[in-house]
């Protein structure tokens, strides 16, 4: 069985390596922007997201592969259903670090698993939704955290499992989840289709 993780999110190689220890990367090379255009709905937009990529993938390599397991993820923070994304500036970093500072936010995972065997095919995708708490940030913190780099290229200015976690008061939900798969219920979808 070949195992393939559709991204190329060091976190997520993490977590899954927690779970398997054989598997190959290979991202989608789908373009986000393209969705978050038209959908504005967090938890339909990690759904169609993680779908999207792991068919991007799927599609790519099914041919060569008589069985196949193809594992896709897409995280989004949202604060008051306002989607926020990676910021790719350091102002908009700040933006986003101001206005969840001191507040709650939602984080949704959406999970795609494609399995493939003897010319059947079963897709399962779900959404998990968690919340996290942040603590109240001086304008100093906000600077200082920025200068670390580290939220730039985190949906939502900031990661839970990096040096954002002292920003962190408290959280609701998996924390696998919030850093970018659910691996609790991968492992229950592997288990049950006998991948692992």
């Amino acid at each position: 069985m070949k195992i393939i993780l559709a991204s190329s999110s060091p976190r997520r190689k993490e977590l899954l390596q927690k779970l398997i220890h054989n598997f190959d990367i290979i991202p989608s090379n789908f373009n986000e922007d393209l969705l978050k255009n038209q959908i504005t709905d967090p938890e339909n937009l990690v759904k169609e997201l993680s779908s999207i990529k792991a068919y991007d993938v799927f599609d790519l390599v099914k041919e060569s592969n008589e069985s196949l397991t193809v594992i896709s993820a897409d995280t989004i923070v949202a604060f008051q259903n306002e989607i926020l994304g990676k910021p790719i500036t350091e102002e908009k970093a700040y933006e986003m670090l101001e206005k969840l500072q001191g507040n709650q936010n939602d984080v949704y995972t959406g999970m795609t698993v494609i399995m493939k065997t003897n010319e059947k095919i079963l897709e399962k995708t779900i959404v998990s939704k968690s919340s996290v708490f942040m603590k109240k940030m001086s304008k100093n913190d906000i600077l200082e955290y920025i200068s670390t780099k580290e939220p730039l290229d985190k949906a939502g200015a900031y990661a839970i499992q990096g040096i954002g976690q002292k920003y962190i008061e408290s959280y609701e939900g998996n924390f696998d989840t919030i850093v970018g798969l659910d691996l609790c219920s991968l492992e229950k979808i592997l288990k049950e289709n006998q991948i692992i």
